[in-house]
């Protein structure tokens, strides 16, 4: 395959990749509950595969967008499918811990991805992680821990999935992160869910269950969903280090407390106040320490 055109020089802007990372986690969270939803009746391979192939809808639309088919040849192909494969199984693993295992346990494990993310940047990436940084995602997680106090109640392959899941979120931004030093960020949503869609097809007969109207509007709204919000992650990813916005991935579980409360009649109590409230001030806090970081120092006047 013949190789791109070698992309534009990387801008980084630290505050712009933070905003598409909470525009993401925002769409993402609505992705969930609805999969959390249709897992009620359906197999779990049955939503990763509509969440993968509808998805390729609003992928090559970023395409054609992006300057046609010519954008989708690469010489990283091999890293493509280790990205799509790594997102597979993130996606497998989360639909299955959200099923054996409580709301809150699942949440405080999955979301240990950003510490996992903060400890690879350095020896995969190259990418120093500032003490500032380091106190954000400590805090963060403190928040997730307060918010979701998890038991321990539930199944041990509940836990290894919550575990596997954040894992594969640490592993799937670094390599994002990666991919976005020479592929554009529509190739690498558009190969993403290419490659989701042909690896979940197979298992897709064994597992199949008819869905009824609304349910099908549902499984396509997951696809469409959750191709938005991945271009908009890997957007993020563009733009700032994988560090500076993993600490905003703790603010999936505001959404999801709010949605809880919509859908399922759930009222946030005081611990979930609490926790959102540190989520949120450890996310400032590493807002304005990159806006302060960033900001260009003063010229000196010239001696006269």
């Amino acid at each position: 395959m013949r190789a791109a055109a070698a992309p534009a020089r990387r801008v980084e802007d630290i505050r712009l990749g933070i905003l598409y990372m909470l525009a993401s986690v925002f769409l993402f969270s609505f992705q969930n509950a609805i999969g959390k939803w249709l897992a009620q009746s359906y197999p779990v391979p049955m939503l990763v595969f509509f969440r993968s192939a509808v998805a390729l809808l609003p992928s090559y639309w970023l395409v054609t967008r992006a300057g046609g088919v010519r954008i989708l040849r690469t010489n990283r192909l091999g890293a493509q499918f280790g990205r799509a494969a790594i997102w597979g199984g993130s996606n497998v693993a989360s639909f299955f811990a959200f099923h054996l295992l409580p709301l809150a346990d699942a949440i405080a494990l999955t979301f240990a991805a950003p510490l996992f993310l903060t400890i690879l940047s350095r020896p995969l990436l190259k990418e120093p992680v500032s003490r500032e940084r380091w106190i954000a995602v400590s805090l963060g997680f403190v928040g997730v821990l307060v918010m979701a106090r998890p038991s321990g109640a539930g199944s041990i392959l509940g836990m290894i999935c919550a575990l596997f899941c954040a894992a594969c979120n640490a592993f799937g931004t670094l390599a994002v992160r990666g991919l976005t030093r020479t592929e554009s960020t529509a190739s690498i949503v558009f190969y993403t869910a290419l490659f989701m869609t042909f690896g979940s097809l197979p298992a897709l007969p064994f597992f199949w269950r008819t869905p009824n109207l609304p349910d099908l509007a549902l499984f396509c709204s997951i696809g469409l969903i959750g191709g938005i919000s991945q271009y908009w992650v890997t957007q993020a990813l563009y733009y700032a280090p994988a560090a500076a916005v993993s600490p905003f991935n703790y603010t999936a579980l505001i959404w999801g407390s709010l949605l809880g409360f919509v859908v399922w009649d759930e009222v946030p109590g005081t611990a979930v106040v609490i926790g959102a409230a540190i989520i949120t001030l450890s996310g400032l806090y590493l807002l304005y320490y990159e806006a302060l970081h960033r900001r260009p120092a003063p010229k000196t006047p010239a001696a006269g």
